[in-house]
């Protein structure tokens, strides 16, 4: 995990000394991009070249320095989403975190994060066993279970789970009438605390 966020840095440090320049701006919940290169064959109508195209969010956030004031932290990041997937799984529903975008463009980095600051995955699960008091009132008994997969050009694979290098396991994709979609034959590692969570995603990203 550090190192993908190194090599950002590194890279961010690379066209900074080539004389490149930051062209997003982050406004609230507007992000503004300038200088927008389009092709010169385009009606005039359409050509933004010097302009600035704004785009809006219900969530947005500029990380490009830390020193800057309006720097988003891992921690603000969470409080505005992770805390509401936290609050859905408690009550009982089905929740999702997605991550859509350009290799490089952060994914890894929001979603896991690095041992100095943490991203949205390990925060939910450390959540899931410190917020006690959103269950413990309720008679109830729950269990956490962990899986770990990757899709890759259309394979299945578990990351969890020992396979032979020279024949990579795939898995299917299957239909269930009343739970829906599921993977036949993931591994299921059941959990009793953070740190058993945190041992399984290092499992898995190491691979």
């Amino acid at each position: 995990m550090s190192q993908s966020n190194d090599l950002h840095v590194l890279c961010c440090r690379m066209e900074s000394a080539e004389g490149g320049e930051v062209i997003v701006e982050v406004d609230d919940k507007v992000a503004k991009v300038r200088n927008i290169k389009v092709d010169s064959r385009l009606d005039s109508t359409w050509d933004s070249r010097g302009k600035i195209v704004a785009f809006s969010f219900d969530y947005c956030y500029w990380s490009v320095d830390p020193e800057d004031p309006k720097y988003a932290s891992q921690e603000m990041v969470f409080q505005d989403l992770g805390t509401s997937v936290l609050t859905g799984a408690f009550r009982g529903y089905n929740i999702c975190l997605f991550a859509y975008g350009q290799t490089g463009s952060g994914k890894t980095y929001t979603m896991m994060g690095t041992p100095a600051s943490i991203g949205l995955t390990p925060r939910i699960c450390e959540g899931l066993f410190s917020r006690k008091d959103d269950y413990s009132n309720q008679i109830t008994s729950c269990r956490v279970k962990v899986s770990f997969l990757e899709i890759y050009n259309e394979r299945v694979r578990d990351l969890l789970k020992q396979s032979d290098h020279k024949k990579p396991y795939t898995l299917r994709v299957r239909e269930h009438p009343e739970t829906g979609p599921y993977v036949q034959g993931l591994s299921q590692h059941l959990v009793t605390d953070y740190k058993q969570v945190v041992e399984l995603l290092e499992k898995g990203i190491a691979k």
